[in-house]
């Protein structure tokens, strides 16, 4: 038999610095939005302010405006990853049985310790931040869009809450942490993974029409009512479409990945006319099938004897992924509340902050993660030790 572990560990390890840059590029985004005056609100209105260098910058940070759609690529990238153990078992053993105790124990173990210290830490930023009367804190920045979507909520309710990972479901997120939305829909898919893979082990396609039955009466039912919990159904299916690439990659579905990565010309077009969309979950679906096509892609040059090399190089990013993502903006948030206090509550016009801020989160996040994460993963991981969706 095949020692699939190994093969795994050797031919996938790009995908850590594709999580890596994905995670990056959710950070700049935040700290583009949380330290720097922005587009439309500042640079529009007097371009005669900025040098030439300045202008650049503005336009090379303006790639990394898609935070949230770098999150459909987690949740693409997770189901591939969670799935590829289990199809890789069931292409030797069709009736192989799911061992939920081990899987629930691992999981627990991967996100929990990152997430408690990412809680804490959170806390106590939020309340030196308070203690110091920085305007961030309490609604009072010069942007308006800052401060309808910061709010502070320190609750033992909403501690409870998000502990059980019930974020947005009548418990707000805790404290300035808003990147932990997207925990919740991680967690749920993980408990939700072992029941349709009972049906994914008879049959890969059955699999998948169940959950676009799901999608569909989630959908509908939330639309019609507002269901509790309606939204993780409506986005497991976009987690689902990862699962469906593992199995296309063990052969247990008969497809080639080149016919699949022309879905990657989703991704220009949501670019050019993302924006038009009325309705986030649709647009989040566009960009999750784009997404979806990129790894499609990534997976038919590797089958054409492309090592992607390069990718050697960033691992280290990817390896502290996990801690980055959720730790990184209660600190812009503090960073945002110490610079407009010492500039008269104005926001910058530089991006120099907004550089500053990025390096120290990622070192910060790259030290933070042998603390906190790498403990508590096993020395057999597949595919790599970074990132909660091992």
């Amino acid at each position: 038999m095949e020692n699939a572990k190994s093969v795994v560990v050797k031919d996938l390890f790009f995908l850590d610095a594709l999580r890596g840059i994905a995670a990056l590029i959710v950070m700049i985004g935040h700290a583009r939005w949380l330290l720097w005056e922005g587009y439309s609100e500042g640079f529009v209105k007097h371009p005669q302010d900025y040098s030439l260098v300045g202008k650049v910058f503005v336009y090379v940070f303006s790639v990394f405006r898609y935070g949230h759609q770098a999150v459909m690529f987690f949740f693409i990238l997770s189901g591939f990853l969670i799935h590829l153990k289990y199809s890789r078992q069931l292409a030797h053993n069709p009736s192989r049985k799911f061992g939920l105790k081990d899987y629930l124990y691992k999981r627990i173990k991967r996100i929990y310790p990152p997430f408690l210290f990412a809680l804490l830490l959170t806390f106590l930023l939020d309340v030196w931040g308070i203690g110091m009367d920085y305007t961030i804190y309490f609604g009072k920045t010069p942007n308006n869009l800052l401060n309808s979507n910061i709010s502070v909520n320190h609750s033992l309710i909403n501690l409870v809450g998000n502990l059980f990972f019930l974020q947005n479901e009548n418990i707000v997120i805790w404290g300035t942490n808003n990147p932990l939305w997207s925990l919740k829909y991680e967690w749920w898919f993980y408990l939700i993974y072992p029941l349709v893979f009972l049906i994914n082990r008879k049959s890969v396609f059955a699999s998948l029409i169940f959950v676009l039955m799901v999608f569909a009466t989630a959908s509908f039912i939330q639309v019609r009512e507002g269901y509790f919990f309606s939204s993780v159904f409506q986005y497991l299916f976009l987690w689902w479409l990862g699962t469906f690439l593992a199995d296309i990659y063990t052969k247990r579905i008969k497809l080639n990945f080149f016919y699949l990565s022309f879905f990657v010309l989703i991704l220009p077009v949501m670019v050019l006319v993302g924006g038009q969309f009325t309705s986030v979950l649709l647009a989040d679906t566009f960009w999750a099938l784009g997404f979806f096509g990129l790894l499609s892609c990534f997976f038919y040059l590797q089958h054409r004897g492309v090592t992607f090399s390069w990718t050697k190089k960033i691992k280290w990013l990817g390896d502290c992924s996990y801690t980055m993502y959720i730790i990184h903006f209660p600190i812009l948030v503090l960073f945002n509340g110490v610079i407009l206090h010492f500039t008269n509550n104005t926001m910058p016009k530089s991006l120099v902050f907004c550089v500053a801020a990025i390096v120290f989160v990622t070192g910060f996040s790259y030290l933070i993660h042998f603390i906190i994460e790498k403990p508590f993963i096993s020395k057999r991981a597949v595919v790599s030790n970074s990132g909660y969706n091992n």
